[in-house]
């Protein structure tokens, strides 16, 4: 359609030119789209995406699939590495695991995107903030945005319960949020009072009621909505700070609080919640529509803050969502910018708008004011340089899950005796982005 609120790339014709991208076979459905999934909304904006992009500038996409999960991981990555060893420029753009692709940074396969031409990083539908956050020494390998659904997927929110919210009289959070007032504090506030031992044998488990659940790997994004930095912009590692210490120790007795219940299974958690057994479940965007059968309305909100002083709310994503890099063989950097730039802005008339009415489609009314908190997580995505670089540096959100579930306040004799090699890994990685 020609309705659209963006203003179309220039008028180019590229002669029936075949662009071919290599994808991850597991989330092939952000690009590749089959007649079984025809009539699946995201679907068949992805489709209708696809195929905008071939008819307004005459080219073909090519989706080269292969397995890229993790297990399936260093494959994948080697797969990007032999192909720039052989110089045969085989991809023209590369939608890779986010945590993984530090790999290929490290191994000097990709592209400064800042010399990859057309592609506008300060449009809304790029991660803004996120590029700021993975540029280093003027560089940055990897963009997210509206182009790989996987990545609206997996921002990380909080879904509340709007039927447990009435019953216990919880203040509107909402306004808590509007008014930046929507805390780790104010979060413990309002779960209060919430546990209770339902099936009466004296623990906490899946079959209570609480007042937050998640899966534990929901530990993690707090190393983002917290703001707890851990490298800073001259390459120094920033992490072992007395707020990061003020936060561990928070996370570690939120984590024991009893009206609070991490759980190995995300399911689990889910279940807890859709059941009316919970008031809050951290999780993911993704997870919205298929909280659509619970009988209870919920309503979206964004991770909290830290606490007052923090200047804004801030989200991450889950670390398997897909970001777009380039080769640094690639035949055209031209074209693959300004393919990668016009699939992304074509997406979010399409497929971010479907991906957006489909969570906000509440059983009764569409949410407007959780569309209003969307807008606002999906403006604060950010990520941390460090952490998102885990598997070569070792900064990782999984020491907030340890600590938290080992009751460990301990970060700073953790970072001690793990400091030197963490600062060997950083530096190698930094090296990679001198140019």
């Amino acid at each position: 359609s020609d309705e659209t609120t963006i203003a179309p790339l220039e008028k180019r014709d590229l002669g029936g030119k075949t662009i071919n991208a290599f994808i991850r076979t597991e989330w092939d459905y952000e690009f590749v789209t089959d007649e079984e999934s025809a009539g699946d909304t995201v679907s068949d904006a992805i489709h209708e995406r696809n195929r905008a992009v071939e008819d307004k500038y005459n080219c073909k996409l090519n989706f080269i699939e292969q397995k890229g999960a993790w297990g399936s991981h260093t494959a994948f990555a080697n797969k990007i590495h032999s192909s720039v060893l052989a110089g045969d420029g085989e991809y023209d753009f590369v939608a890779g695991y986010q945590a993984v692709i530090p790999t290929n940074i490290l191994n000097g396969d990709l592209m400064n995107l800042y010399d990859v031409p057309n592609i506008e990083y300060r449009a809304e539908w790029w991660t803004q903030e996120g590029v700021d956050a993975l540029t280093y020494n003027d560089c940055c390998y990897m963009i997210g945005g509206d182009i790989a659904v996987s990545l609206l997927e997996g921002i990380n929110c909080m879904f509340y319960n709007k039927s447990v919210a009435e019953n216990y009289g919880t203040p509107d959070l909402y306004a808590l949020v509007r008014d930046g007032k929507w805390t780790h504090d104010t979060q413990l506030e309002v779960t209060k009072g919430l546990y209770s031992d339902l099936n009466g044998d004296g623990k906490k488990d899946e079959e209570d009621n609480f007042g937050y659940t998640a899966g534990v790997y929901y530990t993690r994004p707090f190393v983002v909505s917290y703001d707890t930095p851990t490298v800073s912009k001259d390459g120094k590692i920033i992490w072992n700070t007395e707020h990061t210490i003020d936060v561990v120790s928070k996370l570690v007795d939120f984590y024991a609080n009893e009206h609070v219940f991490f759980i190995q299974d995300e399911t689990a958690a889910e279940k807890i919640f859709t059941s009316g057994h919970s008031l809050l479940l951290e999780s993911s965007l993704g997870r919205a529509s298929a909280l659509r059968s619970m009988d209870d309305d919920f309503g979206i909100l964004p991770l909290p803050k830290y606490d007052e002083t923090q200047k804004d709310y801030k989200t991450t994503t889950a670390n398997h969502v897909s970001m777009i890099c380039v080769p640094k063989t690639v035949s055209d950097p031209d074209i693959s910018g300004f393919i990668i730039e016009a699939l992304c802005r074509e997406s979010t008339d399409t497929v971010a708008k479907a991906f957006y009415d489909v969570a906000l489609k509440g059983k009764y009314t569409r949410d407007e004011e959780s569309l209003e908190m969307i807008e606002l997580i999906r403006s604060s995505l950010t990520f941390d340089f460090g952490w998102i670089a885990s598997v070569i540096t070792d900064i990782s959100g999984y020491r907030y899950q340890v600590l938290m579930e080992t009751g460990d306040k301990n970060f700073s004799s953790w970072y001690a005796s793990n400091e030197s090699s963490i600062q060997e890994k950083l530096t190698k990685y930094l090296d990679a982005y001198s140019e």
